[in-house]
């Protein structure tokens, strides 16, 4: 048999064996899965990932390839990649698999390129749910804000029971920036505590160093048994601890200021001091006219624009939403932003002239956008604890909506800006100093 030496051929390197091609479930032959994609499918990892094993074949293609326009492809799709396993990681597999998506450089619906809005769908019995909790929530809160005195009073020290409850649970379960939370004893101290602060600033007349001072020996108190009953303490729980009295007491209790608010016979006349047909109309079984203080109608003015911002952001950003307004928060636009700003607004001059308020076009509009904005500061506040506690809600004690602070996040800033707003850039409320 002839060989090769007696053929005089000259040695020659063995061709690269051909991809070996494997039948599907149709007896189609098709080429085997590329090396990023059998990673994946090897790990068990979501669609979401599938942007990585692009990236992992990009470069291996550049290897082979070389040249310029695979750097620069193998950049993009790593860079691509990396965006979709973070997504996936901390939002989970829905917006990882929209991030993916992403890769080919954004929709064609004019939406900035690599961002991607996630608008989740609510079921319609969950819908039900939701609008019967408000409608509750809605009944108690006006209630008890037209009551005012004790009732109101009482009503905040629950709201700082729930909030510093799960403020508390959510500290627990941040075990990254939180290695060290407090320990339960602590917990159950602090949130005795906060929900004394509203109760101790009305029995006190409201007074403002009255609060701080509660706030300040509150945790005085806790510092010292931590420093004394522990014997490895560390300073996450003091920051931690510190944090909650600010946040699930001191900031509550603003409320109880602002809805105290009286500032002698003009405050209290009624329709005399501020021309409104409806507030001369209010029956003498709630109280008549003389019951519509500078706290109340104060009060109302805060939550009803507060009311109006998550509205009109909620509908604004549902049908026009497309550019993402900040990576932490990854449902809210830029448009959902400016339909809440605008209805804030809005809100404000009409209850400006619904309640006969004094107050010219700047005083309103300014007093609109504080509204707006320090709703915004707490809704993203509790966005940032509830994503380093990888919580989708703050606890389940509404029906439809979640944890309390899924709903008062927006009202415990507001409250404290309102209040300052109202005692320094309006002093003279009833008096017609008008800007």
């Amino acid at each position: 048999m002839a060989t090769l030496a007696s053929l005089g051929a000259t040695s020659v390197a063995p061709r690269a064996a051909a991809p070996r091609r494997v039948a599907n479930a149709r007896g189609v032959a098709r080429a085997p899965p590329s090396r990023g994609v059998a990673r994946c499918a090897k790990r068990g990892e979501s669609r979401g990932d599938r942007a990585l094993a692009r990236a992992w074949d990009a470069r291996d293609g550049r290897r082979a390839r070389g040249g310029e326009r695979g750097d620069a492809a193998a950049a993009r799709a790593h860079a691509a990649g990396a965006r979709a396993f973070e997504a996936r990681r901390h939002r989970g597999s829905g917006v990882a698999h929209a991030a993916a998506g992403a890769v080919d450089g954004g929709d064609a619906s004019g939406s900035t390129p690599g961002v991607t809005i996630v608008k989740p769908k609510v079921s319609a019995g969950k819908l039900q749910t939701r609008i019967a909790s408000a409608l509750v929530l809605g009944a108690a809160g006006a209630g008890v804000i037209v009551a005012g005195g004790v009732s109101f009073a009482l009503f905040m020290s629950l709201a700082s029971f729930l909030a510093s409850k799960e403020y508390f649970t959510l500290a627990s379960n941040m075990s990254v920036e939180l290695p060290y939370p407090p320990e339960e004893w602590v917990n159950t101290m602090c949130v005795a505590m906060c929900t004394a602060f509203p109760i101790i600033l009305f029995s006190c007349g409201g007074k403002l160093n009255v609060i701080v001072q509660t706030m300040m020996g509150a945790y005085g108190v806790t510092a010292t048994l931590l420093m004394t009953k522990q014997k490895d303490p560390h300073f996450s729980q003091f920051t931690s601890v510190m944090f909650g009295f600010f946040y699930c007491g001191f900031l509550p209790s603003f409320w109880v200021k602002l809805r105290a608010l009286a500032w002698g016979a003009t405050a209290s006349a009624g329709a005399g001091s501020t021309g409104s047909a409806f507030i001369s109309a209010w029956p003498a079984a709630f109280g008549g006219p003389g019951v519509w203080t500078t706290g109340l109608i104060a009060t109302i003015i805060a939550v009803l624009c507060i009311i109006a911002s998550d509205v009109g952001a909620y509908v604004v950003g549902k049908t026009f939403g497309k550019h993402q307004l900040i990576p932490l928060s990854p449902n809210k636009t830029i448009e959902g932003a400016v339909g809440g700003l605008v209805s804030t607004v809005g809100a404000a001059f009409a209850l400006r002239w619904l309640l006969g308020w004094q107050a010219g076009v700047v005083q309103t509009t300014m007093l609109g956008c504080v509204i707006f904005w320090s709703a915004v500061a707490g809704d993203l506040m509790e966005s940032v604890m509830k994503r380093n506690a990888n919580m989708k809600d703050s606890g389940n004690i509404i029906p439809g909506h979640g944890g309390f602070l899924d709903r008062f996040d927006s009202y415990l800033f507001t409250g404290i800006a309102v209040y300052f707003f109202i005692v320094t850039v309006m002093p003279a409320w009833f008096q017609g100093v008008v800007l």
